[in-house]
């Protein structure tokens, strides 16, 4: 319903763009306003994902570069063992942003801090165009990961905090498909450019995001924590389209008071965060929830794709397999988007868990046949890119996305920032974990047992969202935390 009425808005003056009649009840039974227009939430979302278009890009930027930076006829080689730290470097860098961006997100705001964010990211680009040692690839690495964990930290809250409901899992969903344009951007400059070409390019998308962003509204939470009301009706009047306070007035209160009661015990945000029964349980599901993403294999799959393929023995060149690979990936994210507010949160988790298990282990498979069994597998030499094309497009409908949706839907207002950095935090210890141990388990367990491995963590997380995760689709934020505290009923 919400993207037909976006698509409508383009066809004729946008700010005439309102529900249609048969829409207004259920916008009214939703406490939206009827006369509210959302299309300002979409260009808000948008904007604010160009920062992690760029984070996608520095993700995906090792597919290409690696295979140039490791051959022995680059002036500037690097060894393998090298490569494998300039891909988990990235990630240490994000655990480090994780930790920073809490000290930002409630003293700048969440609009400028992500704007702070992401000059670590320009002065990684920066340094990778003018490296010319594995020294100076490492700094530049680490540095653009800083920014990596800030900018998810803080788009994850900015999203949530900006959105009406029924479209708030949608732009949560955001977050995944614009790393997954940001990875496809690269692999497609990687197939058609130069090195050096490449790293330029690469550098105007964070550039673009600061010229857009800088005039997005910042959020109405972030002005109630500074109990700044009347900013914050203008936000939440500017977000909607809306003119007359009056239409936002009970959403503000609604705001306040969660806000409110949240702030009673913000002296140590740490502590808070494990002291409520209601907190533990959204750490408890945020931390298996990032655990099966990564543990999934899907920064291993998008660091080494071109070497994945190239081990294959396919007929179709490993740079326009990733190619390939990231345009289904942009699908599927798409389709994400359109489906994760029509049909739920938990059961496109469960059905992409399991599918991405089940097309990891038919790569396990094919490589075991052919490395191990040393079987003659020409005739299906295209089985592994279709099942990690498979593997991509179910791990974006689910696993790789809603976590994110998550993250900004399961903390109060007064922890999210903690929160939220905890569960980047645990993300990027694992997603190095991974990224360090993938060619060592490679060489000691073969590529079939690494692949397999990644299927079973994913069978493990689909237990996990089906016996512990809540639905949240359709619940404003204050209706989440209600049901995390059921003692602990909000005034309303």
């Amino acid at each position: 319903m919400y993207l037909n009425n976006i698509l409508m808005c383009f066809g004729r003056n946008i700010d005439e763009c309102k529900p249609e009649k048969n829409n207004q009840k259920e916008l009214e039974d939703q406490k939206i306003h009827p006369k509210c227009s959302q299309w300002l939430q979409f260009v808000a979302a948008i904007s604010a994902c160009l920062s992690v278009i760029a984070c996608g890009g520095h993700l995906g930027w090792t597919s290409p570069a690696l295979p140039y930076l490791t051959n022995p006829n680059n002036e500037h080689s690097i060894t393998p063992s090298q490569g494998s730290w300039v891909v988990s470097l990235y990630t240490i860098g994000s655990i480090i942003g994780s930790l920073l961006s809490p000290f930002c997100i409630d003293r700048l705001g969440r609009k400028y801090s992500l704007l702070v964010f992401v000059l670590p990211q320009l002065a990684g680009w920066g340094l990778i165009i003018v490296a010319k040692s594995f020294i100076i690839l490492y700094t530049a690495r680490l540095i653009a990961g800083i920014a990596h964990g800030g900018i998810y930290n803080i788009t994850v809250i900015y999203l949530a905090e900006i959105a009406d409901k029924n479209i708030r899992g949608a732009l949560g969903s955001f977050l995944k498909m614009s790393t997954n344009i940001g990875t496809l951007f690269v692999t497609t400059l990687g197939a058609y450019l130069p090195y050096s070409e490449l790293n330029l390019v690469s550098l105007s998308v964070p550039l673009l995001f600061i010229v857009i962003f800088s005039f997005m509204p910042e959020t109405p939470y972030f002005f109630l924590i500074k109990n700044r009301i009347s900013d914050a009706e203008k936000s939440l009047m500017t977000l909607r389209r809306l003119k007359n306070p009056e239409d936002v007035k009970d959403d503000i209160l609604q705001m306040k008071e969660a806000v409110d009661e949240g702030t009673r015990n913000k002296k140590n945000v740490f502590k808070e965060l494990l002291r409520t029964r209601g907190n533990r349980r959204a750490l408890t599901i945020i931390l298996g929830l990032k655990s099966t993403q990564q543990f999934s294999g899907h920064i291993a799959v998008v660091a080494y794709t071109q070497e994945i393929f190239a081990q294959s023995g396919s007929s179709l060149p490993p740079d326009k397999a990733v190619v390939i690979l990231g345009i289904f990936q942009l699908v599927a994210g798409v389709a994400a988007a359109a489906l994760v507010d029509r049909i739920g949160r938990r059961i496109l988790m469960i059905i992409s868990g399991l599918s991405s298990a089940l097309a990891l282990i038919i790569v396990g498979i094919f490589f075991y046949m052919k490395n191990f069994l040393e079987l003659d597998v020409t005739s299906i030499s295209w089985l592994p890119i279709v099942a990690l094309i498979a593997y991509d497009v179910m791990e974006v409908f689910g696993i790789g996305t809603l976590p994110y949706v998550l993250l900004g839907e399961l903390f109060p207002t007064n922890i999210k920032g903690a929160a939220v950095a905890s569960g980047i935090l645990v993300g990027s210890v694992f997603a190095t974990l991974v990224g360090l141990s993938f060619q060592a388990m490679n060489t000691a367990l073969g590529i079939h047992w690494t692949f397999w491995i990644f299927a079973i963590c994913c069978t493990f997380g689909t237990l996990f969202v089906y016996f512990i995760t809540p639905e949240t689709k359709g619940k404003t934020l204050e209706d989440i935390q209600n049901e995390l505290n059921p003692r602990k009923k909000l005034n309303k």
